[in-house]
């Protein structure tokens, strides 16, 4: 999934852009925590990178599926502190109305449930199980036809820090 976002006065990427450097930021994986997958993954893009901006040697590597573009993406928030029951994992596709949620209180005697307000793929979510009310739980990237990476004109994507 490629998310498209703008630059933030005094970031790197800014900083970078306006000297003419072009920036691609990869972000995979957990929160403080190593994940070997994502980390493969992040070095083999960069090194397909290099190879076609022709700043190092090697062959083209096997050509991978096509990535979704999506210029607009949405926090789904907790609807109320509790104990999150997350029913949607990364990369789930998702149409509107879908249940993506459930918080209780500690006894389960009240539950507010989160859906989706519209179709999209999760691109990032909450893993930790308490949650307070107004928390980010789900990332999800608005397409308009899922699988076909067309993007839809919402909301515009923010970087993590600038939401919190």
């Amino acid at each position: 999934m490629i998310l498209t976002s703008p630059q933030r006065p005094g970031s790197l990427r800014a900083e970078a852009r306006a000297k003419g450097v072009e920036v691609l930021l990869y972000e995979a994986g957990e929160g403080l925590r190593f994940d070997e997958a994502a980390v493969k993954t992040g070095v083999a893009g960069i090194l397909r990178v290099l190879r076609h901006k022709g700043m190092i040697a090697g062959r083209e590597t096997v050509a991978r599926p096509l990535s979704l573009l999506c210029t607009s993406s949405t926090w789904l928030r907790a609807p109320a502190g509790g104990i999150l029951r997350s029913y949607k994992a990364d990369g789930d596709r998702v149409q509107p109305g879908d249940l993506m949620a459930v918080v209780t209180d500690p006894f389960g005697e009240r539950e507010a449930t989160l859906r989706a307000p519209s179709a999209g793929i999760v691109v990032g979510r909450a893993m930790l199980p308490v949650v307070n009310e107004g928390d980010a739980i789900y990332h999800l990237a608005k397409v308009s036809a899922l699988g076909a990476g067309l993007p839809v004109v919402a909301e515009p994507v923010f970087d993590e820090d600038e939401i919190i």
